[in-house]
């Protein structure tokens, strides 16, 4: 029996992971760097982890074999960092060990390919609907897999695609192997670096066992059903990532560290 809960955005439970707000970046380091960043890469996660306000760190890689088009996403990494609220979120964002790190980081510049046209290209986003059953509701790790599902949308279709966003993450939720959906928003004021105010203003989110779940009957069936949109918008992506490893902060997201 599946279970839903929405509350108003921004406005949920600290102590519920299910809702919280979290900052992602995707990048396709080059061949020639690949091996050395996936080194650093780990101590990257581990060091913006002890900012403040910040939760947990996680990596991920993008899975691009055996995959059908519509599954075909931006980039080949992905990182995400989640607080228990906006304002931890924000204070993580503008803290020093943010910005140490982000300096650090900005040396891989210039060795990336493209993605979506630029170097990298990422979204914050606050949590809006959870769908689940059980403990899943509230997942403690990092699920083998995940799905997400980001479209750009104008706000003059806002109210139509929101309406058909939650009977669609409710109809995901009953797919074979799916643990949870989840549907954001994105953030877009109050961060200093423009390159997490990509595309994707709207997004829905599948945690899965494995990638056969999304290659099943009824997903690809479920995945038509969403064409729709990319029909009508200018912006369309779905990006399915592999877990690799995550780290958590020692004081569990206080923003005063």
């Amino acid at each position: 029996m599946s279970h839903k809960t929405e509350t108003a955005a921004g406005t949920a439970p600290a102590t519920t992971s299910a809702w919280h707000p979290f900052v992602c970046a995707r990048a396709w380091p080059n061949d020639e760097i690949w091996e050395a960043f996936e080194a650093w890469e780990p101590k990257h996660v581990a060091d913006l982890v002890q900012g403040p306000g910040v939760v947990k760190g996680a990596y991920y890689h993008m899975v691009t074999d055996n995959l059908p088009e519509v599954y075909m996403g931006s980039g080949i990494c992905m990182a995400y960092y989640t607080a228990r609220d906006l304002d931890g979120l924000f204070a993580f964002l503008g803290s020093r060990a943010f910005a140490d790190a982000v300096a650090e980081g900005s040396g891989w510049f210039g060795k990336f390919n493209s993605v979506d046209f630029e170097d990298i290209t990422g979204n914050i986003y606050r949590v809006s609907g959870v769908y689940g059953s059980g403990e899943a509701v509230d997942v403690p790790d990092d699920a083998p897999f995940v799905m997400w599902q980001r479209f750009e949308v104008p706000e003059e279709l806002q109210p139509e695609f929101d309406e058909w966003r939650h009977p669609h993450a409710e109809a995901l939720l009953e797919l074979p192997g799916v643990l949870r959906v989840r549907v954001f928003e994105a953030v877009r004021e109050g961060c200093p670096l423009p390159y997490y105010y990509s595309r994707g203003n709207r997004m829905i989110g599948l945690e899965v066992e494995s990638v056969e779940s999304l290659l099943s009957q009824p997903a690809l069936a479920r995945m038509r059903a969403s064409l729709e949109w990319d029909l009508r918008l200018k912006y369309v992506k779905r990006d399915v990532f592999s877990y690799r490893y995550h780290h958590l902060s020692s004081h569990g997201g206080e923003t005063s560290t």
